[in-house]
């Protein structure tokens, strides 16, 4: 162990190296270098592939290290039918150098040079199956259909349909609705317009009530 003026000067790199001595076998080391040269693209599977060389990238630094060995490595196991493009390019640094290969990939793709990405296809499948689901999820219980509603409606009695609900206009009179003249007369026995002395509802007469 050493003190912590030591543990603060040392680098992340340096301390890497520590546990990977602690903890990691030189046998298992080994196996992960191997699989790291090995490495290549399958198809077009350009995002996978990335991924994984950046993995062994960090369990395996000593390959990685200078920069050029690096990048060697990526362009070693890129898809011939990009891989001399992007050795053409002499970028330096391996960020231009996995967006010129992104790049490049999509465009082997789209003129059928790379088969098509099975991740990218598999994820337009489950967005499609998620859009029907959810379709399938909301018409479970659907509203009735505007031809079923017009007939439910019709065949509503006037208390369950909120009252009129005709064509013909509001009379001002007796507060009926019809069309043409107002076919009510005053009442004869309060005088009112509105009903008739039959369906008056009035105790008393009009002369009555004035007295």
């Amino acid at each position: 162990m050493f003190g912590l003026e030591t543990a603060n000067a040392t680098t992340w790199e340096d301390f890497k190296d520590m546990i990977k001595e602690e903890y990691c076998h030189r046998d298992d080391i080994h196996k992960l270098e191997n699989e790291y040269f090995e490495l290549k693209m399958v198809g077009s599977e350009i995002e996978a592939y990335t991924k994984q060389s950046n993995d062994y990238t960090a369990l395996c630094p000593n390959m990685s290290r200078p920069m050029y060995r690096r990048i060697e490595l990526y362009i070693k196991g890129l898809a011939p039918e990009i891989r001399s493009h992007v050795t053409a390019s002499n970028l330096n640094t391996i960020q231009p150098i996995v967006r010129l290969a992104h790049k490049l990939t999509d465009q082997a793709v789209e003129q059928g040079k790379l088969p098509k990405r099975i991740s990218a296809t598999a994820g337009t499948s489950n967005d499609n199956k998620r859009k029907w689901e959810g379709n399938q999820s909301k018409d479970a219980n659907p509203t009735q259909a505007p031809t079923q509603q017009r007939k439910t409606d019709n065949n509503k009695g006037p208390q369950q349909q909120g009252g009129y609900r005709g064509n013909h206009p509001k009379c001002n009179k007796c507060n009926r609705h019809h069309s043409g003249p107002c076919g009510k007369s005053q009442c004869q026995r309060c005088n009112k317009m509105g009903h008739e002395a039959k369906d008056c509802r009035s105790p008393r007469p009009a002369g009555q009530n004035q007295q």
